[in-house]
């Protein structure tokens, strides 16, 4: 179940953050969540690959009201085409004044969580739509066939 005014508290979690300890101490918070809060989502990406990482995805946004979101996946990459974001779109349509760097949570938090489940990482665009994707990670010293 999805409570969307929650977009208000985590605004003024990343605010007061930002405020009173600094955009490092911020940046810290986000990747503690996706490393510490998102284990058991990361641990099965990790287990099951891009199909199990596209299926999370799409099971996630199928709960956040307002979403529109697109989920493809091949055999080594996962990408989100989020057409609406659901935070986004539920803080405009009530007037708030978004963080500037709000959108830079997904970076971190998602960034956190991929490396963990041996992914990287990339985000295009913000506050409202953007393009996330997560490539499977593979070492410039892995063995070639």
């Amino acid at each position: 179940m999805s409570a969307p005014d929650f977009y208000f508290a985590i605004d003024a979690i990343f605010r007061h953050l930002h405020d009173h300890y600094g955009k490092p101490a911020l940046v810290e918070y986000w990747r503690s969540l996706g490393r510490e809060f998102y284990r058991r989502r990361y641990e099965r990406w990790k287990e099951g690959g891009p199909a199990t990482l596209a299926a999370d995805w799409r099971d996630y946004f199928a709960q956040e009201p307002q979403a529109a979101v697109d989920v493809t996946a091949d055999e080594d990459s996962v990408t989100l085409e989020v057409r609406t974001c659901p935070a986004i779109k539920h803080l405009r349509d009530r007037g708030r004044d978004i963080a500037p760097y709000f959108c830079d949570h997904c970076d971190h938090v998602c960034g956190a969580m991929a490396e963990a489940a041996g992914y990287a990482f990339t985000r295009l665009g913000g506050m409202g739509a953007c393009r996330q994707q997560f490539v499977i990670h593979t070492s410039p010293f892995a063995e070639k066939p």
